[in-house]
């Protein structure tokens, strides 16, 4: 079955959603909703069981698990190699845990739902960066399914996503996973995105990368990009292994024509070379580009 014709409407009850425990202990202990396919791919493969539109969760979100909300924003983590397997989990739990209370803190009165993924696979002379770049852009089709369901229970309520560092490429993935699909069949956008140090090509929202270009055109409303010229470690992924420039580090490539919905926002002087404190320094930016994201579009 093609990307198409399984992004309809395909009701909740295919998506293999179960409870999970994991490392915090129990789902009553983390008080965040969670989206999860953790433990879904051994290296770059699916382990028997999953789907590549199946995900789990935590008990608690919305429209799957509990009712509707008015506005829900999906934070998706980045990539780890510093955690050992077993703090993995409970690295990107906490992650999502402190996006929330910042987005809070700073305004929103949303719904913010973390979306937890395979960050640590691989290994090798590029420590595995590879491999999690293809874990992560595979998972872009399961979050377009988690979209599209919820869309479905919940046609009113306004859907965002967010990502830090090596989760824009499951952002942007699933962008091009909604883009033509019942999603989009049925008239829906993501109503604003925001990449937050993206460990992503620089290219890529721009007409030089024409999927990813037509998915933020055509799928987002509003789409914002925080970038920080002296972000090192984007500066020591992209140079060292990519050979390239990353768009959390450069904004987008020079030269190039972005998105006409795409805005970007300099954050050197808040981030520096701190790859870790985008969400911490950039919340009240980010909860206003929500609040104006349609006078973006």
């Amino acid at each position: 079955m093609n990307r198409r014709s399984f992004l309809k409407r395909s009701a909740v009850a295919t998506t293999g959603v179960a409870a999970l425990v994991g490392s915090s202990g129990s789902a009553a202990a983390y008080d965040v909703p969670l989206i999860s396919t953790r433990d879904h791919y051994s290296g770059t493969t699916l382990v028997s069981g999953e789907t590549k539109y199946s995900y789990d969760t935590n008990g608690l979100v919305p429209g799957v698990d509990t009712g509707c909300v008015g506005d829900l924003t999906v934070f998706i983590h980045g990539w780890d190699k510093k955690s050992s397997e077993s703090d993995a989990e409970q690295a990107a739990r906490d992650k999502i845990k402190h996006a929330r209370d910042e987005l809070t803190a700073s305004g929103y009165g949303g719904q913010v739902v973390g979306y937890t993924w395979d960050n640590d696979v691989g290994g090798g002379a590029d420590y595995g960066w590879g491999e999690a770049q293809t874990v992560a852009q595979k998972n872009g089709v399961k979050l377009a399914q988690f979209l599209v369901d919820y869309k479905y229970q919940c046609p009113n309520s306004t859907v965002r996503l967010s990502s830090h560092s090596l989760g824009a490429q499951v952002l942007l993935s699933s962008l091009r996973s909604l883009n033509g699909s019942w999603f989009t069949d049925n008239g829906y956008k993501v109503h604003s995105t925001h990449l937050l140090g993206a460990a992503q090509d620089n290219e890529a929202p721009t007409q030089e990368t024409t999927d990813t270009y037509n998915a933020i055109r055509d799928v987002v409303t509003g789409a914002f990009n925080y970038h920080s010229h002296e972000d090192d470690t984007l500066q020591w992924i992209y140079n060292s292994i990519e050979f390239d420039q990353a768009l959390g580090e450069t904004g987008y490539e020079d030269g190039n024509t972005p998105a006409p919905n795409y805005t970007e926002f300099d954050a050197t002087s808040q981030v520096g070379n701190n790859h870790s404190t985008y969400m911490k320094n950039c919340a009240a930016e980010i909860v206003s580009h929500m609040e104006n994201a349609a006078s973006y579009g």
